[in-house]
């Protein structure tokens, strides 16, 4: 086996296993929407999935050493949050107020919606 083929084989397997090692975030929809409309709806929690991997993701974990998935914030806790934002409580986190209200209430909604970890 040549040395270009070992290599083509070794990259293969390595992104294997980085695809593999990467949970799949699956979201809460009513099963009776239309499935145009899901498509819609998941391209927007898609939206809030990556604002929180690069805003959140240091701290509450998702695709981080040792954190393979998004904490199930409570509704209370998801409301909380957002009210502390829109009230500019100074005890708000600082990456938050970085955030537009847009890009907070798209992490927001992704974080509502996802589906409850499995234990």
């Amino acid at each position: 086996m040549g040395c270009r083929q070992v290599c083509a084989i070794l990259f293969t397997v390595v992104l294997f296993a980085q695809c593999a090692s990467h949970p799949k975030v699956t979201y809460s929809i009513p099963a009776n929407y239309p499935e145009a409309r899901r498509q819609q709806i998941i391209t927007a929690f898609e939206k809030g999935k990556e604002l929180y991997k690069a805003n959140c993701s240091e701290c509450h974990g998702i695709f981080t050493k040792g954190k393979d998935k998004v904490p199930d914030f409570s509704t209370v806790q998801i409301d909380n949050y957002s009210a502390r934002f829109m009230g500019g409580d100074p005890k708000n986190h600082a990456v938050a107020r970085k955030m537009s209200a847009e890009q907070l209430n798209q992490v927001l909604t992704f974080l509502r919606y996802k589906s409850k970890n499995k234990k």
